[in-house]
């Protein structure tokens, strides 16, 4: 598809799901559209439908470096509010596990700043006490791509799947790559 139909296709999407959810609030259309697009499942499902019509077939190979891996040089671990705080010695990337949306960058009383990925897989991981963000709420990622900036020497990682947090204890494995 050429990038004007893809745009006209996005915009057609989004003004539906706009109106429908304006129906829906006055109460003139019964289905729960709200409820549909709220959750992080549903977003992913719904880029993954999005993606399908706007397929590219041209593919572009880039070397980059590694995966942030959190567990690979951490000076310390602690348990904190369904996750943990990992401090490192220096500031680092944090880059996406896999292909995914990001799903929320704001502030939260708990982890500061903070930035949620809705992976592909269906788990949820939040990044928290960031520097800097270098995606949009909403942004499609791809494994290795950068996420935030670290600037302090400490994150806080939470991984939820099914809605539930991953024990502390079973995130090193998760971020070496034994969640699939």
């Amino acid at each position: 598809m050429k990038w004007k139909t893809k745009w006209i296709i996005a915009i057609v999407l989004m003004v539906s799901v706009v109106g429908l959810s304006k129906l829906e609030e006055r109460q003139l259309v019964n289905i729960p559209i709200t409820q549909y697009v709220t959750t992080g499942k549903d977003f992913v499902v719904m880029k993954k439908w999005v993606s399908s019509w706007m397929a590219e077939d041209e593919v572009i190979t880039v070397s980059g470096d590694s995966v942030f891996n959190p567990f690979e040089t951490y000076e310390s671990f602690q348990p904190y509010q369904d996750g943990a705080i990992i401090s490192y010695t220096q500031p680092m990337s944090i880059t996406s596990q896999g292909s995914g949306l990001v799903v929320f960058t704001g502030y939260t009383r708990q982890s500061g700043k903070t930035v949620t990925v809705q992976y592909d897989n269906g788990d949820e991981v939040t990044y928290g006490f960031v520097g800097s963000f270098s995606t949009l709420p909403y942004t499609a990622v791809r494994l290795g791509d950068e996420i935030a900036m670290m600037d302090e020497e400490a994150v806080y990682i939470r991984v939820k799947r099914n809605g539930i947090p991953l024990e502390p204890t079973v995130l090193a494995t998760y971020m070496s790559g034994g969640q699939q």
